[in-house]
Formats: C-alpha cells, structure tokens, sequence
C-alpha cells in the first residue's frame, strides 16, 4: 500500500509542475497611446488585456518600449518572443494571436481644408503624413509603394499633427483613438480646433500579438489565445479609452 501510494504522489508531482509553475511573457512594444506606452496606467491599454489573458495560467507580462522598428526587429532576431501591437498580416511568416483590441485607420484632416474621396486613389492629389515602418492599408501602401501617392514621413504621430495644423500636408493616416488620446497633449491641444477626423473611415483593424514561429512562440501565443477565450478584449478596449468627440 505504501508502495501503490508513493508512486501515486510521484505521478502527480510529475504531472503538476507544467501547470503550476508560473512563467513571465517578454514582449517588446512600442509608445503608441493609448495602447501601449511606459508612462500609462498599466502600461496601456493592449498590455492590461494581455496581462488579463496570462493572469488565468498565472503568468506575467515583461514589456520592453522601444521606437517601433526596433521593437519589431526583436522578434526577428530572437530578442524576445513577440511584439505587439499589430495589425494581422500572415504573409510575414510568424504567429498572430487572436485580438487584443481594434483600430479604425481614418484620415485626420484640416477643417478648412477637407479631404473629398470616393475611392482610395482619389487621395493620390493629396499630401499624406504616413510613419516609416508602420502599416496604412494594403491600397494605399501599393500606391506609395507605386509612386502613385503623395506622402511625407513623420517621425511620430504628434509630429505629424502639428505638422498637419501649419498646412505641411494635408492629411494624416492614423488611428482615432490615438488622436482623441493626443489631444491632451499641450501642443497638440493648442491646435486641435483646427483639424478633424474626416468622415469615411480609411479601414478597422483589428490588434495582435505577433510572435516568432517556433516552439516557443506557439506556446506562448496559445497561452494568450487561451486566455483571451475567457473574456471579451473588445469590451475591455471600449471601456478603457477616452471618448471620441
């Protein structure tokens, strides 16, 4: 009996420690709020919904902010694991989560000057303010590609406002949460009346974590995507950021 009931105790030790045993996710990101950001309450949107999907295994989350093609040049060195946020493009080869969040891609445009289109290469008779390394759409991103569109590249997206108010181009893609966010900053705020968010939404996207395609990278995106199953992100995301006016 004693026998029967040790090695009882010993399959059970063996079997727990995968379960048990708590781990920390390294990611890297990028200053993007309200998304993601060092100086935000729980570093961010997407990182409080990622750190809610690890809390149900007992995991952590590690983020390391970095200027964004740096942050993304870690995952494919080996740096960390994953980075986020993205928008979903599988063409790259690596591991998407599931959705940790959306992002409507409009135009921001000067009041006295609003941008009139139909269609996507109607914008090829206007200046845009696009960032190096970021993904717009699939179109426009040909048309730039092409020659086709006229764009300037900013270093950020508050530079690309401020330069957007002084009449520099004449329009800015980018994401509307991260304009009503930007709006408190006091640059930003005294130039804010002068622009709005142009009407017809460019395209919602939705946010991922993109991991590397190895053994690693599967595990940890199922562990994110197993957490996510046991809330709603969206819900989250909605609750979370600041009203669009």
């Amino acid at each position: 009996m004693k026998l029967k009931n040790l090695c009882l105790c010993t399959l059970i030790a063996l079997c727990l420690p995968g379960e048990l045993v708590a781990d920390t996710l390294e990611l890297s990101t990028l200053e993007w709020p309200p998304f993601s950001g060092s100086n935000l309450p729980e570093q961010g949107i997407n990182s409080k919904i990622i750190s809610q999907a690890l809390s149900f295994e007992n995991h952590t989350l590690a983020i390391s902010v970095l200027p964004w093609n740096r942050a993304a040049r870690t995952v494919t060195t080996g740096q960390t694991v994953g980075y986020y946020p993205t928008y979903f493009n599988p063409a790259n080869g690596l591991l998407f989560s599931n959705p940790i969040g959306a992002s409507p891609i409009v135009l921001i445009e000067r009041k006295n000057n609003p941008i009139i289109w139909d269609q996507v290469s109607d914008l090829n008779q206007y200046e845009l303010g696009v960032l190096k390394g970021y993904i717009n759409t699939v179109e426009i991103d040909e048309m730039i590609a092409n020659g086709s569109q006229k764009f300037e590249t900013g270093i950020d997206e508050k530079q690309n406002i401020l330069k957007l108010a002084k009449g520099r181009i004449d329009a800015i893609i980018m994401d509307i949460n991260v304009f009503e966010y930007l709006k408190s900053d006091p640059q930003v705020a005294k130039i804010a009346h002068q622009l709005q968010v142009n009407p017809k939404t460019l395209q919602n996207k939705t946010l991922h974590i993109t991991f590397n395609n190895t053994p690693e990278g599967k595990k940890w995106c199922d562990i994110i995507n197993n957490g996510l199953a046991q809330f709603d992100a969206m819900a989250i995301q909605d609750a979370l950021l600041p009203a669009v006016e």
